[in-house]
């Protein structure tokens, strides 16, 4: 079986091991493939066995498959949403204009019944000479 970490320091030098011959590469390799799991080297345990799996494909897959689930989740509450936004959106559009509309006729009819009174009041500030 090939070591957890292949590099060793000798001297301060990093080496490969002496005893790491191209079949224990090619072993090393076969387990991978037969355990069907994924290796790591924890830095914090130097004696473990390569054969203890970070995590299982198993496990990968049913994360997964929530995560698959939680995006399918998102992406009909986000069409949920963009129905309702539009289905408001051609509710309001006429409420809107008409809002604006009557916005512009009460500030227009306000300016006109002010004139004579804006007038008047350029007519003073000029006979003042402010």
């Amino acid at each position: 079986m090939l070591y957890e970490n292949p590099l060793n320091t000798l001297d301060g030098k990093a080496y490969f091991y002496q005893d790491l011959s191209f079949k224990k590469i090619l072993d090393f390799f076969k387990t991978i493939l037969e355990n069907d799991t994924i290796y790591h080297n924890n830095p914090f345990i130097f004696y473990r066995d390569l054969n203890e799996p970070l995590v299982t494909i198993d496990d990968l897959r049913v994360n997964y498959d929530d995560l698959r689930v939680n995006y399918d989740d998102l992406r009909v509450n986000y069409d949920d949403l963009r129905i309702n936004y539009e289905h408001l959106l051609q509710n309001a559009s006429p409420l809107l204009e008409l809002s604006q509309n009557t916005t512009f006729k009460i500030y227009r009819k306000v300016y006109q019944k002010s004139l004579p009174l804006l007038r008047a009041i350029r007519r003073w500030v000029k006979k003042l000479g402010l």
